[in-house]
Parts: structure tokens; C-alpha cells; sequence
């Protein structure tokens, strides 16, 4: 375990700064410090080697300049378990700093501040996250400090070995990370909006919104709108919930897939179809619920031609998106209608959602039939297990707690109705979906398949849905009471599938 012996100091918060050198200095480390770090702990009586000792220059630019120098960086950089690095360092007569004490011009209170223009500038930091990320990256030898709450962690481990152990400085690494891209963000976010490109306005006019675009993965966000109204920041989340219900079954059908439709509205899937031709997926999507459709997203995996843009000419939607837009057909859609291309290839980012202090991070949730099985007596004919699956894949990107039924015909599927959002399934089934159904006169549900995001808790869900006359269900299984759930299925005659993969959608 490496000894602590040289360590780099330069805050703009101060607390705490003095009783770390302290400790530092008890154990015969040297201090580098800059400016008003080195000043600070000058006062203290503490010795203190200059950081333009190392960099060769002094402070430059009205303070811009100050901790930046290939001799630094190259301190921080270098491999200590690397024969060659270490050759190199010793020619250059570079000597190793192994701990960096260091965090960063406060932007964040200054934009809280609503400071000026210029004021936000010479707050963003530069040298400090250079220094922070170079130690990060070779947090095998070097410990980075990058907020005073952590310096009391360090100094329980500092004063025991004199060092500290692998785990901490990985831990104190990530940190560092962490802490440089929510302060990039916000300065992405305040330079875009500054540049004129962020949105109208967020999810109401009296919110402020923008889009980052991210530059390693494609997607939605580098889309261009062909004609229509700048997208919205509602457009933005609608479209980019129909584009991925668009590519979750436009892969599901694997290399044979049929024209498909989506529509969306209020980021929950309201018309979902495959059919044998366009219009007729347009039809069924459409028609899952004709009053939600109106304003609309719709979501195409099919070139939008004069043939589709007239099932438009009288109707009103937000958004098309599809792979390609004839001239033709643009010509006649409605000039406020946005279009845009996108590809129907899914990408699986991690989803980022903002709490308060922070955000959470998980994969995409995916698809996955694998598991599947009947766990009745009455099994699933052949053909209802295609439907099963389409029906799973439709209640997966639906709104928590959610119930779709769906139906086919030949080799067309569509979702016949649904109920999501609501706080159990018996309310899904009895309020919604019964409701629905009853709007479009539909009586006989004997051939569809009920399909709900996650297992049924009690046998009641089985029981209203035998009220409507259902007689095949998909569910993922796993509740303590599935044996009660499976003898009520078996009481009522229904078949039931469990897949083994739950879906929630929040």
C-alpha cells in the first residue's frame, strides 16, 4: 500500500480545509496548494509549496490560469506499478502527487443566484475538474477529494496506514465522475439555452425546457423535424414513447414484420396494430380509441406515401414519425403536422429520471418470452400463444398498474382496449377496460387475451375478468398466492400463462 506523501490542495469551499492539512502535515506530507488555498493554509502556520513551483508559471488571465501543466497533470497520470511510466517520470523529473484536494468554482450557486452572464462564465471551472478526472482515472495510486464531507472518511483511513485502502479511492473515483457531469450539465444546460436552442417552453408554458443531445448514441433527440412546428417538450416525451413501442414490436416480428402502427397520447399507448397492409394497421391502431387518437403521436415502421398521408387529411395529430416521408405525401399533410425520419433500430441506454438531490439510473427494460409456460389445465391453442405474446409486449409499454386486451385476426394483431394508470387491476378491468369495451359494443371477448404487467396478487383480478367473458391470460407469475390464483383460473376454465418477467411502467 502506497504511502501518502504528496498531496495537491485547491478549493473555493474552505470548510474543513485547515484541520486536513493538519492531519496531512502531522504525517510529514507535503501541502501543494494554489492561491487562496495556499494562502489559507499559510495563515494556519503551515508550510506550503506553491503550486507554480511544479507548473513553472504563476496565476495568468486574471486567475484562468493557475493549476494546469503538462508537470501536474503528469504527477497525477503516471502508473506507479508501470516500469515504463516510472523510466519516464524519473527522465522528466516528475515526481508523483498521490492525493488531490480539490472542488469546484461554485456554478451552481451562481446561476442559483441568477448571476450575469459573464459572472456564470468565469465561474465555470476548468483546472479543477482536470485535476480531479486526472486523479480519478488513476485512482489505483491516487485518492481524490472532491467534497469536505469527505475528508472525514479519509482521515480515519489516512491516520491508521498512512494511506488509503483500494475501495475508498474507487469509491472517491466515481465521485469525482459523478460530481463533473452534473456540473457539465449544467453548464450544457445553461450555455443551450443561452444559444437560442432550448424549447417553447417545458410540460407548461410557464416552465423552462431544452433538449441535450447526447453524442454517443443515436436516437430521437438528432432527429430533425421536416416540416411543422418546432416539437415540443410534451411532442419530445409522447414521441419518444411511441418510438420505442414501435421498435419493441417492430423487432418482436423479427425479419417478416408487417406494417405496424402505434398512437400515443399522454405518453401511454392508446391504438397498437399489425396488419397486412398500411392503412389497415393505421385502421386498427386508430380505432383503438378513436377519441384519444385525436392529437395524437402516431408511429409508423412503414414509408409514409400519398395513400397514408390522406388517412390524415381529416384528422388532427401532433407528430408522424416513420422511416421516410415521400415529397408528395408531406405536401399534402397538414403543414402544422411535425414529421420526422427515425430508425426502427432499438438502442438500449440506460434511463436516467430526476429526483430530488439526484437521479436514478437503470437498462431499458426488455422483452423476453423465454419462460414462458401455461401453468393451467386448459393450455393455450397454438395460435393464442402468438397473441400472447403480442398482448405482453403491448401491456409492457403501458402505464403501471395496467390490464391490455388484445385480439387477432389471421396474421393481423391489435390492441382491442385497455386500462392503465390505476392504482390495482380490479379497477383496470372494471373501470376502464369494462367501460371500453361497452363504448364499442363488444360483448364477446372469449377469443382475446387479457394480459397484465405483473402477477395478480389474489384470485379477485381472475374473477373480473371472467365477467367479461375472458377466457386466455398472460401475467408474469410470482405472487405468494399464485397456487390461489392458478385454482381460480382452473375453477373458471381459463387458460393462463405466466412469463416470469414483470413489467412495470412508472
Amino acid at each position: 500500500m502506497r504511502q501518502i506523501r504528496r498531496a495537491l490542495l485547491s478549493v473555493s469551499d474552505k470548510t474543513g480545509l485547515v484541520e486536513l492539512a493538519k492531519t496531512l502535515a502531522a504525517k510529514n506530507v507535503e501541502l501543494i496548494a494554489s492561491g487562496g488555498t495556499a494562502r489559507a493554509l499559510e495563515t494556519a502556520g503551515l508550510k506550503v509549496t506553491p503550486v507554480e513551483k511544479l507548473s513553472g508559471h504563476g496565476e495568468a488571465f486574471q486567475g484562468r490560469m493557475k493549476t494546469i501543466s503538462f508537470e501536474i497533470a503528469s504527477s497525477l497520470l503516471f502508473r506507479r506499478d508501470d516500469a515504463s511510466d516510472i523510466e519516464q517520470a524519473e527522465k522528466l523529473e516528475i515526481q508523483p502527487i498521490d492525493l488531490v484536494v480539490v472542488n469546484l468554482y461554485p456554478f451552481h450557486e451562481t446561476l442559483k443566484k441568477q448571476g450575469g452572464f459573464e459572472e456564470c462564465i468565469e465561474n465555470i471551472d476548468i483546472g479543477g475538474p482536470t485535476l480531479l478526472r486526472a486523479g480519478a482515472k488513476n485512482f489505483q495510486s491516487v485518492t481524490v477529494l472532491c467534497e469536505s464531507n469527505q475528508y472525514s472518511e479519509f482521515v480515519q483511513e489516512f491516520e491508521n496506514t498512512g494511506s488509503t485502502s483500494f475501495e475508498f479511492r474507487q469509491k472517491c473515483a466515481s465521485r469525482v465522475y459523478t460530481m463533473t457531469a452534473f456540473y457539465d450539465m449544467a453548464i450544457a444546460g445553461f450555455l443551450t439555452q443561452k444559444s437560442g436552442e432550448a424549447l417553447r417552453y417545458g410540460e407548461n408554458p410557464h416552465q423552462k425546457a431544452f433538449v441535450l443531445k447526447n453524442p454517443f448514441e443515436e436516437g430521437l433527440a438528432h432527429a430533425k423535424s421536416l416540416q411543422g412546428k418546432e416539437m415540443s417538450y410534451n411532442n419530445y416525451l409522447d414521441a419518444d414513447f411511441a418510438l420505442k413501442t414501435l421498435q419493441d414490436v417492430h423487432s418482436w416480428q423479427k425479419d417478416k414484420a408487417l406494417p405496424t402502427a402505434v398512437v400515443v397520447k399522454h405518453n401511454t399507448p392508446c391504438g397498437l396494430a399489425i396488419a397486412e397492409s398500411p392503412l389497415r394497421a393505421l385502421e386498427k391502431a386508430w380505432k383503438g380509441d378513436e377519441k384519444s387518437s385525436f392529437g395524437g403521436i402516431i408511429a409508423l415502421n412503414f414509408p409514409v406515401t400519398d395513400e397514408v398521408a390522406t388517412f390524415f387529411s381529416e384528422k388532427f395529430v401532433e407528430v408522424i414519425l416513420a422511416p421516410s416521408f415521400t415529397d408528395s405525401a408531406r405536401e399534402k399533410l397538414k403543414k402544422n403536422c411535425r414529421v420526422m425520419e427515425v430508425g426502427l433500430t432499438p438502442h438500449s441506454s440506460w434511463q436516467v429520471r430526476s429526483i430530488e438531490g439526484g437521479v436514478l439510473m437503470q437498462e431499458q427494460d426488455s422483452f423476453d418470452l423465454s419462460q414462458m409456460k401455461t401453468v393451467t389445465q386448459k393450455k393455450f391453442a397454438a395460435d393464442k400463444e402468438k397473441l400472447a405474446g403480442f398482448a405482453a409486449l403491448a401491456v409492457k409499454n403501458l402505464k403501471s398498474n395496467a390490464i391490455a386486451l388484445c385480439r387477432q385476426e389471421g396474421p393481423e394483431f391489435e390492441l382491442l382496449t385497455m386500462g392503465s394508470g390505476q392504482t390495482n387491476r380490479v379497477d383496470c378491468i372494471e373501470k376502464l377496460i369494462h367501460s371500453r369495451l361497452s363504448d364499442k359494443g363488444i360483448k364477446d371477448v372469449s377469443d382475446v387475451v387479457l394480459a397484465s404487467d405483473a402477477f395478480f396478487p389474489f384470485a379477485d383480478s381472475i374473477q373480473v375478468a371472467a365477467n367479461l367473458g375472458v377466457k386466455y391470460i398472460i401475467q408474469p407469475g410470482g405472487s405468494i398466492k399464485d397456487n390461489e390464483v392458478i385454482a381460480e383460473a382452473d375453477r373458471l376454465g381459463i387458460a393462463m400463462i405466466f412469463t416470469g418477467r414483470r413489467h412495470f411502467l412508472h
